[in-house]
């Protein structure tokens, strides 16, 4: 079974202090789904090795906080919600 982590971008969030954006994360994929109000579901960012995207998570990972699935889900209903 694939390992997933959540993270949430701290950088950018609304008024109500929910992200923007979430990174999904899967132990052996070469990608980032970055989820927001315009893709729910998730938009691959591709990376050239696992280990190009884990520099990218290490570069960004003070502006980021892990979250699970329940978080996610909640985040999303919000965007879900305030979609304009």
């Amino acid at each position: 079974m694939e390992n997933t982590l959540y993270f949430k971008d701290m950088i950018h969030c609304d008024q109500n202090n929910y992200p923007k954006k979430i990174y999904k994360v899967e132990y052996s994929k070469m990608l980032i789904e970055i989820l927001d109000s315009n893709h729910i579901q998730g938009r691959p960012f591709y990376f050239s090795s696992p280990h190009s995207r884990d520099d990218f998570i290490k570069q960004i990972k003070d502006h980021i906080l892990r979250i699970n699935y329940e978080e996610l889900e909640q985040i999303q209903h919000y965007w879900k919600k305030n979609k304009k």
